[in-house]
């Protein structure tokens, strides 16, 4: 049986400074090498992960290649955030440069206060159509799962009634659901659907207690609940950014 040439995927072989740069990537996109801080010299690093000068300068051009870090006179520094200026903005570019510190951070200062409005503010029919993402959730499809999960956020934000809340939410929608590279540099081994499905199961049982206390009028209950939500999917994710194998997209809001 002939195979045509054109059907035959070529895999690209991994060399030692891919596997350095990866390292230094999850670190960085998982905050435990902050915006700012100096990186180790050429020689810890080759020290530290075993290896020669002439792999570590490759993996290090490939960090600076991604905007991740930055030459400053004779050291290498971590990008600041603060370098983009308002002119230079661009999404993707400042997506490659953000953390899950920096993006929990910022939702935690979004949803909890959101829940905490929504706990006073909600009406007869808002918490219907909560309720109607939570049981698209029901799912074993991982992309549905997903699109149901970001609907479910977005629709408890709207039940703060504050329209500036809302509007700034839904604009940096993108950045806290989309664009972060450690949502898609990363992909889900098949071997992982397991753990997948708790981590389904788990934030779901969340869900329920954030709308329970948001229909109790409970703002200090539901905020907490939200609260403890995104701490604990934002540990979970760093926990996969930091091993070998990292969890996908659908794992990782």
């Amino acid at each position: 049986m002939s195979v045509n040439p054109t059907q035959v995927q070529v895999l690209k072989r991994e060399t030692l400074a891919d596997r350095v740069l990866a390292q230094l990537r999850r670190q960085i996109l998982s905050g435990a090498l902050p915006p700012g801080q100096r990186l180790p010299s050429e020689q810890d690093l080759g020290l530290a992960f075993g290896v020669g000068r002439t792999t570590i300068r490759e993996a290090l051009g490939g960090l600076i290649a991604s905007g991740l870090a930055h030459r400053q006179r004779n050291r290498l520094l971590v990008t600041e955030h603060a370098l983009v200026g308002d002119e230079d903005v661009h999404y993707a570019t400042l997506a490659a440069r953000i953390s899950v510190h920096d993006v929990y951070e910022v939702r935690k200062l979004f949803e909890v206060r959101a829940a905490e409005l929504a706990a006073e503010h909600w009406t007869a029919g808002d918490l219907a159509g909560v309720r109607a993402f939570l049981d698209e959730m029901r799912t074993a499809d991982v992309e549905q799962f997903h699109q149901a999960d970001v609907s479910f956020h977005l629709a408890l934000v709207r039940l703060s009634s504050n329209p500036i809340l809302i509007e700034s939410f839904e604009r940096s929608r993108d950045l806290f659901f989309r664009l972060p590279n450690y949502w898609r540099v990363f992909t889900q081994p098949p071997r992982r659907a397991r753990r997948r499905d708790a981590v389904h199961r788990a934030k779901f049982q969340q869900y329920e207690r954030i709308v329970r206390a948001i229909q109790a009028r409970d703002p200090q209950a539901a905020g907490q609940a939200m609260f403890e939500h995104l701490t604990e999917v934002q540990r979970d994710l760093i926990e996969h950014l930091e091993q070998p194998e990292v969890a996908s997209v659908g794992a990782a809001l």
